[in-house]
């Protein structure tokens, strides 16, 4: 037997003149130079080596059998046909081209003891190629823009921030023309994270696709296939630790070969097949945009005109972007490690309901002690504090406000159990409501605040279940002060004189007639009925002179609204506010604020009103009896033209004010009120003692 040594394959590749890039599948292209000792037909294996400016360096074998064909005074490498060869075939889906890029290649000739050669993509005789695949981001335009409604203003002042709508410009080469294209946009950070990422898919080249291809910045929003806005919701967009001031955004684009259609079942027509496995060319991720990181920029709590109030602002959102949160109150009791935190509304409850436990003998049997618990009754307190449990709260063009509770509107028995809670700190939280995230994320992955201690530096402290904790973990956060209780009931007390428990039902019927008589009026007005009946009592003319009480002078003396609905419904409010159906509860307060004085006869009397009425009642009235033949009525009532020592004086404007000069009312006093005094204590006294003497009828 005789051994012959195999000579030394030696491959030189060179640089081949390689035929245009015309069909995504069939692209052949030449491989080949200079060669020792290649004879015939040598099988080999070929490697590519590949990048482009949307591909980190990668390497894929050549899907089909190779070989190393001598040609002339070199070689070039062919596909196996048979016992033959065929020229070098690729195709973008196999390989994975996209971009502009270059294709290297490494040759292992199949003969042993022959080393690879190899030609990376840097190298001048690698094969260059152009599939462009790239994206474009503009502000939408305002066509596009109507349904999203982005601020024009704020986009020229401010630039692109979180919540903007841009449109996506993709440009592709024209030979993926009619194949799927997808994208995906996502923040730095969250490749994995498949909730905090934008998917589109559209077919290259569809004309109708730029209505679709939309992107708002740092939300999953997209186009449903009738053009409405779909998951409309902000994502996660950034960690849990210290931020940076910027949120970068990545975007990655795929191309997938578009499937044949097929049969549908049971019918006549056909439907389109998803795409093949493997089918899809991915570029890398790419830089998309980087804007400014929204941050919490102010939220506190505040007292204003009695109401207590929290208002923040935001910035790096987008004007347009409307924000939906949940806001929390609770109280802070006591400081250092022996603070406590409670729930606004549960402490609330507790505290005013020990005001009847408190009081409970002193108060068992009296008519005060019979209205402190109308007012503090367990229904009435959960009327008044079940909104406090989980408030609603959107942030509109980057600001929000919430009125928590108006404590003017609180019953005075409640201001004053509050007055005694010396060191007790409200504050709130703000958290994302439902549904703006996929999933529960940190308060801090969302929007970037400077924490601080609560009420201190200005900052907001990190909050979640109930207590502070770690930014990592916050779930909202807390406003940058607190406010004392105690100091906010002590400036809300009211100044006004306190109404004895034996004139209690005297006052209720003496509010509602004035509510009856002129809610609907000015404030003046309502003093002035009031002025009106107090200025009656126990005044020696005609039958006023035996109306020894408020409550009289209305029931004998021609107040009409007397037992009427609005009389009726006020007094019911005033015994039993929870389950009162009264509805200008706010201008009720506000009459019981302005009469009270007049009740207890303090200050003025009002320019001495005795008298008014409604000149259009009067008006009213005369038309309804000239219709039924009477004519004789006049529009003015007859005290009006009383003489003698009854003459009255018009007093509308000294008692209406400027604010009055719209009000239906005129208003009359005694021009000589020296005739008719009122009677003594004593003369009073004896006329109630006389009354309650006095045999019933």
């Amino acid at each position: 037997m005789r051994i012959r040594a195999v000579p030394r394959i030696v491959l030189t590749p060179q640089k081949q003149t390689q035929p245009p890039l015309q069909e995504l599948d069939t692209w052949e292209v030449v491989v080949g130079g200079g060669c020792e000792n290649v004879v015939g037909l040598l099988p080999c294996r070929l490697e590519w080596i590949l990048t482009s400016d949307c591909l980190a360096e990668r390497s894929r074998s050549h899907p089909r059998e190779t070989c190393i064909v001598p040609s002339g005074n070199g070689f070039v490498v062919r596909e196996k046909d048979g016992d033959g060869s065929k020229p070098l075939r690729v195709s973008a889906f196999e390989l994975g081209l996209i971009g502009k890029g270059r294709l290297g290649f490494r040759i292992e000739p199949a003969l042993t003891g022959n080393e690879p050669v190899e030609v990376p993509p840097g190298d001048s005789r690698a094969i260059a190629f152009e599939l462009e695949a790239s994206l474009d981001f503009k502000v939408a335009s305002a066509e596009l823009r109507r349904d999203w409604m982005p601020d024009w203003l704020e986009l020229a002042v401010h630039g692109n921030r979180i919540g903007t709508l841009m449109q996506l410009a993709p440009r592709f080469s024209s030979l993926f023309s009619g194949q799927l294209a997808t994208l995906d946009i996502f923040p730095v950070g969250s490749e994995q994270d498949k909730d905090a990422a934008v998917h589109l898919e559209w077919e290259i080249g569809d004309t109708h696709a730029a209505s679709r291809l939309l992107w708002k910045v740092g939300f999953a929003a997209v186009r449903g296939a009738q053009g409405e806005v779909l998951n409309d919701r902000l994502v996660t967009i950034g960690g849990n630790g210290s931020q940076p001031a910027t949120v970068a955004f990545k975007y990655q684009l795929s191309v997938a070969r578009k499937p044949p259609p097929v049969e549908a079942k049971g019918k006549g027509t056909k439907k389109q097949a998803n795409a093949a496995s493997g089918e899809a060319i991915r570029a890398e991720p790419r830089p998309a945009l980087e804007v400014p990181r929204p941050r919490l920029a102010a939220f506190e709590v505040l007292l204003q005109k009695g109401k207590l109030r929290v208002q923040g602002r935001f910035e790096g959102f987008s004007d347009s972007v409307v924000l939906d949160m949940v806001l929390k109150p609770y109280v802070l009791v006591g400081t250092g490690e022996t603070a406590e935190i409670e729930e606004l509304d549960n402490y609330f409850k507790s505290i005013l309901q020990s005001v009847l436990l408190l009081h409970e003998d002193s108060l068992a049997h009296d008519y005060q002690g019979r209205e402190l618990r109308a007012l503090c009754s367990p229904l009435d307190v959960e009327a008044r504090l079940s909104p406090l449990d989980s408030m609603a709260v959107t942030s509109t063009k980057n600001v929000f406000q919430r009125e928590l509770l108006d404590l003017k509107g609180l019953p005075r028995e409640y201001v004053s159990a509050l007055e005694q809670l010396s060191g007790l700190k409200i504050f709130a939280v703000l958290k994302l409501a439902p549904g703006v995230t996929v999933k529960a994320v940190p308060f801090g992955a969302i929007v970037d605040y400077k924490e601080s201690e609560p009420g201190l530096s200005g900052g907001h402290a990190s909050f979640s279940n109930g207590g502070f904790v770690s930014k990592v973990f916050a779930s909202g956060v807390c406003t940058s002060n607190t406010m004392e209780l105690s100091g906010i009931a002590a400036a809300l007390k009211s100044p006004l004189p306190v109404v004895p428990p034996s004139l209690q039902e005297e006052f209720e019927i003496f509010v509602a007639t004035v509510c009856g008589e002129a809610i609907g009026q000015s404030e003046g007005a309502w003093m002035g009925v009031a002025h009106t009946i107090m200025n009656r009592v126990a005044r020696k003319y005609e039958k006023w002179k035996d109306c020894f009480t408020s409550t009289d002078v209305i029931r004998l003396t021609g107040f009409e609204a007397y037992n009427k609905k609005i009389f009726l419904a006020a007094r019911e409010y005033m015994k039993a506010p929870a389950t009162a159906s009264f509805t200008d509860r706010d201008k009720l307060q506000r009459l019981i604020t302005l009469v009270t004085p007049i009740f207890m006869r303090q200050g003025d009397d009002g320019a001495g009103a005795v008298f008014f009425y409604s000149p259009k009642a009067q008006r009213q009235l005369a038309e309804r009896e000239a219709a039924n033949g009477n004519r004789s009525r006049s529009i003015v009532p007859a005290f009006v033209n009383q003489t003698g020592d009854k003459e009255l004086v018009r007093v509308t404007e000294q008692v209406l004010g400027s604010a009055g000069k719209k009000d239906d009312f005129e208003f009359f006093a005694f021009k000589h009120p020296e005739k008719f005094p009122r009677l003594s204590e004593e003369e009073v006294a004896r006329g109630l003692e006389t009354r309650r003497t006095a045999p019933r009828t």
